[in-house]
């Protein structure tokens, strides 16, 4: 898994740090998305989250971890396509770096 830069400037201006979220903060977020971990879309809802949630500072203010699933949508509303944007070529590319790290151990 790639290291997230401390922070990403987005293209209307705005800077969001960043951290990874860790094992403990993962279960925090597994236990705010309640039912929504318990579908087949469930894996597709805790990566879009963990990204959301990866935020922990917009413009300098700091951003609490979310702690229900509306308050990740919250944050999300913040953040609005254009922070989204910017954030999911980060993930993209830890994605497929674990995947080549899987096949590879196979």
């Amino acid at each position: 898994m790639s290291v997230l830069p401390g922070s990403v400037s987005l293209s209307d201006g705005r800077c969001l740090a960043l951290k990874e979220i860790d094992p403990a903060d993962m279960l925090d977020l597994i236990e705010a998305a309640g039912s929504a971990v318990n579908g087949p879309a469930a894996a597709t809802w805790l990566g879009y989250a963990e990204m959301i949630c990866s935020v922990t500072a917009i413009d300098g203010v700091p951003v609490q971890m979310p702690g229900t699933k509306e308050e990740i949508r919250d944050l999300a509303r913040r953040l609005g396509k254009i922070g989204v944007a910017a954030l999911h070529p980060l993930f993209q590319q830890e994605q497929d770096e674990e995947a080549v790290v899987a096949t590879a151990k196979n």
